[in-house]
């Protein structure tokens, strides 16, 4: 049985005891005034501190014109790759914003709204000879355990590349700078982020892995709340609102037409 299904029965079993899957959590939220959301801070540029340790990134910012719209307060609620699935099945947290990649397999337990894209690529210092996929034989490539890049990789390089699987973004981040691997796997906009931050590496793409869509995540059987955000996203993809935080960020437009069509 797979990581997230058994996940997801435990879950249901302590939603079930504890009462925490409501009959409308949208309503429950506005009446609480207050939406927690989950972000990973250690997944920059999506998530981050700053020069004052306060959170930041396109998630934090996407996240707070959420709740803002939505009329509540935003409640951040820190999580890594690996639990963010685990703290919505059991109602830690209300929504996860956190470049949480739309897959078959969490979509088996998780409820999604696209509001974004994820360009994976693989990383690395400049004299890393790594020109394609096929060139990660016999390389130590980091990645965060469980997320798409590791399954990804899996699936598309060469048998004999060593994946080194981490915990968090933060601890692969440091694999990488201290040498421990020849080259990272993560979204575009990470590798942007850490170019500039430590440019002595002369760090750079060396290959595509994929794009995928990324989604806002919920609990499943939320009819209203998923209407909402839907509706929220919409309205963000035609006035340019999500676009702009995107962009800031990644350095690129966001079209979230394409992937709101094909998920109607």
């Amino acid at each position: 049985m797979k990581f997230l299904t058994r996940v997801a029965l435990a879950a249901t079993m302590a939603i079930g005891v504890a009462g925490v899957a409501k009959a409308d959590l949208l309503a429950d939220i506005k009446a609480k005034g207050e939406i927690a959301i989950a972000i990973d801070l250690g997944a920059p540029p999506w998530g981050m501190t700053d020069a004052d340790l306060k959170p930041a990134g396109a998630d934090v910012e996407v996240a707070k014109k959420l709740a803002e719209d939505l009329g509540v307060k935003f409640k951040l609620v820190e999580v890594t790759g690996p639990n963010r699935v685990p703290f919505l099945l059991t109602g830690k947290t209300d929504i996860v914003i956190s470049s949480f990649a739309i897959t078959p397999e969490r979509a088996k337990v998780v409820d999604f709204v696209p509001y974004s894209v994820n360009r994976l690529i693989v990383f690395g210092p400049k004299g890393v000879e790594i020109k394609s996929l096929e060139d990660l034989s016999g390389k130590r490539v980091g990645v965060v355990r469980g997320n798409l890049q590791d399954t990804e990789l899996t699936k598309k390089a060469p048998a004999d590349t060593k994946l080194v699987r981490f915990d968090d973004d933060a601890t692969t981040i440091t694999a990488l700078m201290s040498g421990q691997v020849d080259a990272m796997c993560a979204p575009y906009g990470m590798y942007l982020t850490l170019a500039e931050r430590y440019p002595a590496k002369e760090l750079e793409p060396k290959a595509e892995v994929v794009q995928q869509p990324l989604g806002i995540g919920l609990r499943q059987n939320e009819p209203e709340l998923k209407a909402w955000l839907r509706g929220w996203v919409e309205k963000g993809a035609a006035d340019g609102s999500l676009s702009t935080i995107f962009e800031k960020y990644m350095g690129a437009k966001l079209d979230l037409a394409p992937i709101l069509a094909a998920t109607k």
